[in-house]
């Protein structure tokens, strides 16, 4: 690329109409440059092209040119790109044979060659093999893995399952990779759904590595899961003693919890939303409505919202949204007879009770359903201000709050029940919580006779777990001791006489006065931080590892459970493309293939890519701005409610 200072030194030598003239070219710039004489609107002129390196491949070579040490151009390369390109965007394959993409792409360098479609399927197959044999030695070193799955049926009413493997890699990072888009046979039942699971898992060979599964509650998962742990059991390769091996999808629960709450206030959702509807539908509309909610003195920098209603984070947004604005939607509905939603005061009042307790499920959620970093560990005291509202409003006066939270409350408190071990135990292997996060949590969950049975019955299934783990630590460290001190040298006479008595030596009770390493951890301070200050949970344990080596193991194994299936459900979206009118012909193989594939290049790279799907999403026209005049206030008066309407 040129420097400023280059770009400056070719403009100098170059007339008004981009002729070369005869200037002296002492700058070092010139030396990337030739003059040439090209043909533009009917006349020659003269020009300075920057230099292309590049050569052609022998006439027995199908490809137009290769890769120049110089830096030249490669067109096996390029195609590696267009086909990464295309997997981790998901991508038509017809996009290669776009006329303004091969514009494009020979505008940028003539060397470049049109792909066809076929081609290009085939530059995919390659790439995503040689990054399913990266993903191969990259699980073979994993100990322990933790899966998502969801099913999802496509528009040619094929049902597909989707598994995530989530794991915590060698230097301590987050990772989740697809590993398996499969189709399943109807009729869908719990032993296709686990037939499914451990074939994909057999492929992999990862069938001994897996630690929890997180489904969402469909009676057909439940059975799934019992099959799943029966097999894993048989093998005794059971993880976590069995404790966690079914996570339920927290964010499905929210969900659920959330729908409860929405439904009560139907009747004012109505309202909204079509209210919104209607001063969307004409800009004068919007705008007499902006310039009520400035004379009110409602601030206008937050928009409107419409919702989607198949998703209540968009709903609770348009709640919030409508809400700040409640006084301006009064007024406005007093001057426009044909606006017939307005809400009444009770109503209002309703509509404000579920958003606030809505904002805390909507601020899990987004916590929860993070990747870059762990979740588990922060679960107790997030989820503990959820059921606390909850809970508040179960035990409320207040008959609609009360009447509202029933629902919400006994799927809360089931979710609760069977999470509660586990997500206590991770909490206490953050150093900043420790015992103190249950402590603090259940003294405010549960009535104080209770109190300390649940704390010891906590503390109690840690302390199993970690002798779990430190058992498997010593046999592993005495295999390997063994291997590396064999002797083939006969035992000495004096060493033959002295069995007996070293025998009787061992054979004496000993009493172990040296604390374990769980002991030692939780003795020493909590770690102190700032509640601004970034910690990364993951790197602490890493630099610990070699003072705790059995339970940084126990950490990197908890803290890689995911809490919820949003990725299993996000590789859907990339499903939706490859299986559209277009793709239908797609063997069941190559549709795992690409969607794994497409995963996999998005997880590699070190930025943010978006999917086709995700950057619609993004502009879908949900947010409505609030426009309003200022011309009354440039004329130094106060607008009344006769400029408005």
């Amino acid at each position: 690329m040129l420097t400023e200072e280059e770009r400056d030194t070719i403009d100098e030598n170059l007339d008004n109409d981009g002729n070369g003239i005869n200037r002296k070219t002492n700058s070092g710039v010139w030396a990337r440059f030739i003059n040439v004489e090209l043909k533009e609107q009917g006349k020659m002129v003269k020009k300075a092209e920057g230099i292309r390196r590049y050569k052609q491949f022998s006439s027995g070579s199908n490809n137009a040119s290769e890769f120049n040490s110089s830096g030249g151009f490669e067109q096996m390369k390029c195609r590696e790109i267009i086909a990464k390109m295309i997997l981790a965007h998901e991508l038509p394959f017809s996009f290669v044979e776009y006329h303004w993409f091969n514009e494009f792409m020979t505008y940028n360098n003539p060397a470049y060659q049109k792909v066809s479609r076929e081609t290009i399927i085939e530059d995919c197959i390659r790439v995503v093999e040689a990054e399913r044999e990266k993903m191969k030695k990259v699980l073979q070193n994993v100990d322990m893995i933790s899966l998502t799955s969801d099913c999802w049926s496509s528009n040619q009413t094929v049902r597909y399952m989707c598994l995530t493997a989530h794991f915590i890699d060698s230097d301590w990072k987050m990772q989740k990779r697809v590993i398996g888009f499969v189709e399943l046979a109807p009729p869908y039942s719990g032993e296709v759904i686990s037939d499914g699971i451990l074939e994909c898992l057999s492929k992999w060979g990862i069938q001994d590595k897996i630690g929890t599964i997180n489904l969402n509650n469909a009676s057909d998962d439940e059975r799934a899961i019992a099959i799943l742990k029966n097999s894993f059991e048989g093998k005794r390769k059971l993880h976590f003693e069995g404790m966690f091996f079914h996570v339920r999808c927290c964010a499905r629960i929210l969900n659920l919890v959330a729908q409860d709450g929405l439904r009560t206030i139907d009747c004012c959702l109505v309202k909204i939303r079509e209210g919104v509807k209607y001063l969307r539908k004409q800009s004068d509309r919007l705008l007499k409505f902006g310039e009520m909610a400035r004379i009110l003195g409602i601030e206008t920098s937050q928009s409107l919202f419409i919702d989607v209603q198949t998703r209540w984070k968009t709903t609770h947004r348009m709640l919030e949204s409508a809400i700040h604005y409640k006084l301006a939607f009064k007024g406005y509905a007093l001057r426009d007879p044909n606006f017939e939603w307005s809400l009444t005061d009770d109503e209002w009042a309703c509509a404000e009770k579920v958003c606030k307790v809505l904002k805390v499920f909507l601020d899990a959620t987004r916590l929860f359903s993070a990747t870059s970093y762990p979740t588990t560990n922060l679960f107790l005291t997030e989820i503990f201000k959820a059921k606390k509202v909850i809970t508040s409003a179960y035990i409320s006066d207040d008959i609609f709050l009360k009447k509202m939270s029933a629902p919400m409350y006994d799927k809360f408190v089931k979710y609760w029940g069977e999470t509660e071990v586990l997500m206590s135990i991770a909490s206490i292997l953050d150093p900043r919580f420790k015992k103190v996060s249950i402590h603090w949590t259940f003294g405010r969950l549960y009535p104080d006779n209770e109190l300390s049975d649940r704390v010891e019955y906590v503390i109690n299934k840690l302390k199993s777990l970690y002798e779990k783990y430190s058992n498997a630590f010593q046999v592993t460290r005495a295999a390997n001791s063994n291997s590396t001190s064999t002797s083939t040298e006969a035992p000495s006479v004096s060493a033959r006489q002295e069995d007996d008595f070293h025998a009787f030596l061992k054979s004496r009770p000993v009493k172990n006065t040296q604390k374990t390493e769980l002991e030692v951890y939780l003795e020493e301070p909590n770690y102190t931080y700032f509640r601004n200050m970034e910690f990364d949970v993951l790197k602490w344990w890493s630099q610990s590892s070699s003072k705790y080596p059995v339970l940084s193991t126990m950490a990197r194994d908890i803290f890689c459970i995911p809490l919820t299936t949003v990725d299993s459900e996000s590789s859907f979206s990339g499903g939706g493309h490859m299986l559209d009118d277009y793709r239908s012909s797609l063997s069941k193989d190559m549709v795992e293939l690409f969607v794994c594939g497409g995963d996999w290049i998005r997880s590699a790279s070190n930025t943010t890519i978006q999917t086709l799907e995700q950057s619609t999403k993004e502009e879908e026209n949900l947010e409505i701005q609030i426009p309003t005049s200022d011309a009354a206030f440039h004329r130094h008066e106060r607008p009344t409610l006769m400029h408005i309407f």
